[in-house]
């Protein structure tokens, strides 16, 4: 079996069914190392392709060296490698092919819709990495259903780990997260001056646009500087979940966020907008709270009820956390789940069902 295609979730894979004794290679078009020292690592062979003229070309140049390679099964990641893989197909007829989706729409465009025409004449699998957008093309693209499975990201699980936590009140809540509009930290700024009993650390990236801005002066103007700061995207994220007390991910719109996957795998309870999959993973009163930010008054009574949860409650959500995490978002598991699918339709199970 020979692959194709390259993102994290990709590379990972392709690392496990390398170990596993199956035959796999990555193939990338655009300049980026790609995880080449993982993929070196476990002795997967990563081809690069130039793109040397238009997009009709580097098509041809991609079905080219598939044919010479002799690869019976391509997986692609990302809308864009999706469609090329598609056009790849079309010259390919022999070649199975499982694109896989990596977004959450909210919202039907024309882009998606040709996507999802080229899925429909050219994929043999869909795989969405969230329950939500699975349901997102069943109601759009009906033809497609019999071919959509759903494989939530892995996580590492030995990484991202739980702490010996004290809980000490006033908690100590992160957030792990770009600076934007569609995450909600202005809205979560506004409702930290109504939980004087807790404390806030944002880290993401866009401190220096204009939203970062913003954020900024709105934390100045409500006099929160010691109770709410920023700090820069870091590397050394799983440290940062390890010196907080609980996880805050108040965005409108999300899909399965990796960043809810490790604050969970580190046994944070959590305080997440009740949007796409999260509901899955984060219940009310269990592991901690869900509301809806679209409703400021709602974020307000989440972060309040966070606040007023006694510490043993909190190790109890702690270690519901975890338990959620090593049934959703193991590496195991992730990858049985491709194994069933990538057994062919005739013995393959749908994931999640």
């Amino acid at each position: 079996m020979r692959l194709g295609g390259a993102e994290r979730q990709l590379a990972g894979l392709a690392c496990m069914l390398k170990a596993a004794g199956e035959e796999v290679e990555v193939l990338t078009y655009r300049d980026g190392d790609f995880y080449e020292a993982a993929l070196e690592e476990a002795g997967v062979p990563h081809t690069f392709i130039p793109q040397k003229g238009g997009e009709a070309q580097l098509v041809r140049d991609i079905a080219a060296h598939i044919k010479a390679s002799g690869c019976d099964t391509l997986i692609s990641f990302l809308a864009g490698t999706n469609l090329k893989a598609c056009l790849v197909k079309r010259l390919c007829p022999e070649l199975r092919l499982i694109v896989s989706e990596r977004n959450c729409n909210t919202s039907l465009l024309p882009h998606d819709m040709l996507r999802f025409c080229l899925y429909r004449r050219f994929a043999d699998r869909v795989v969405s990495n969230s329950y939500a957008q699975t349901g997102f093309i069943s109601r759009h693209a009906p033809a497609l259903r019999d071919r959509l499975y759903t494989i939530p990201n892995f996580t590492d699980l030995e990484l991202f780990k739980p702490v010996e936590r004290d809980f000490r009140q006033p908690y100590r809540v992160v957030t792990t997260a770009r600076l934007d509009s569609r995450k909600n930290a202005l809205g979560l700024i506004r409702a930290a001056a109504r939980c004087p009993g807790l404390s806030f650390d944002w880290y993401g990236a866009g401190e220096e646009t204009a939203y970062g801005r913003r954020c900024r002066r709105l934390i100045a103007r409500l006099g929160l500087e010691e109770r709410f700061r920023i700090h820069p995207s870091t590397h050394e994220v799983a440290s940062v979940y390890a010196s907080a007390d609980a996880f805050c991910l108040p965005s409108f719109y999300e899909g399965t966020p990796n960043a809810l996957t490790e604050a969970l795998a580190c046994g944070l309870p959590a305080v997440c907008s009740a949007v796409s999959d999260n509901g899955r993973y984060v219940a009310e009163g269990r592991n901690g709270f869900l509301c809806n930010v679209r409703n400021e008054k709602e974020l307000i009574r989440a972060l309040q009820a966070l606040a007023s949860t006694a510490p043993d409650t909190m190790r109890e959500y702690a270690s519901r956390s975890r338990h959620v995490a090593e049934i959703s978002f193991s590496k195991k598991l992730f990858f049985e789940r491709y194994i069933n699918l990538l057994r062919g339709p005739e013995r393959g199970t749908k994931s999640g069902t």
